[in-house]
Order: structure tokens, then sequence, then C-alpha cells
């Protein structure tokens, strides 16, 4: 499923659960959201076997901090930013340094030569 349409399904999702709040309370849902993605932005996401976890993600779905948002929340893993053009670098010296490179699922990546 390509990513237009993945936003699209989710927008009309929220406009669906909108209209389901009664009219003189959206401006507290919309807040509510509102106050979601701000919390998570400024609240580091906790280490993948905390008890918080569950409640983090959830935030950070109300906030719709989701897809390639800065603050997605992923559970156990860090992002070296470094220029686009140094990435191939960057990944070879992680490799190097013994640090699995993963794939977006969280697995090990596999070596371009075969090798995980």
């Amino acid at each position: 499923m390509n990513t237009a349409a993945k936003f699209g399904g989710i927008g009309a999702f929220v406009l669906l659960l909108l209209n389901e709040v009664p009219e003189q309370y959206t401006l507290y849902a919309a807040v509510f959201v509102f106050a979601c993605s701000a919390a998570s932005a400024l609240i580091p996401p906790p280490h993948a076997g905390s008890k918080w976890t569950v409640a983090y993600q959830l935030m950070t779905t109300i906030g719709l901090n989701i897809g390639w948002a800065e603050n997605h929340f992923k559970p156990g893993q860090s992002g070296v930013r470094v220029p686009l053009a140094d990435k191939p670098a960057a990944k070879q010296a992680v490799a190097s340094a013994g640090i699995p490179v993963l794939n977006k699922k969280g697995k090990p990546e596999q070596a371009a030569n075969g090798n995980a």
C-alpha cells in the first residue's frame, strides 16, 4: 500500500471520529489531539522494555505522529543523523563496529555480500 493511500485512509478515519464527537466538544477533541502531538514531541520515547511503551505509543498515535513523523515511536532504536551523501559510509562504519544496521521493520539488514 502506498503512502498516499495510507494518509488518505488515516485522514478519513480521523474525520470520521471527529464527526462522531458532538459539535460543542470538537474544539476539545482537537485540542486533545494537539496536546498529544506536542507532548510526544517533548517527551523522549521510553526504552523497549518499559511499562510506559504502550501509553507512549497511544499518545503518539492520538497525536498523529505516524509514518515519517520525527518522533514516531520506535522502541529500542535510535537514529544517527548524517548527510544523505554519507549514508553508505555511516552504515559501513556502524557495521564495522559490530553494531547491526536495522531495516524499516527493525530486523538486521542483510549485507551486500549476503552476510548478516
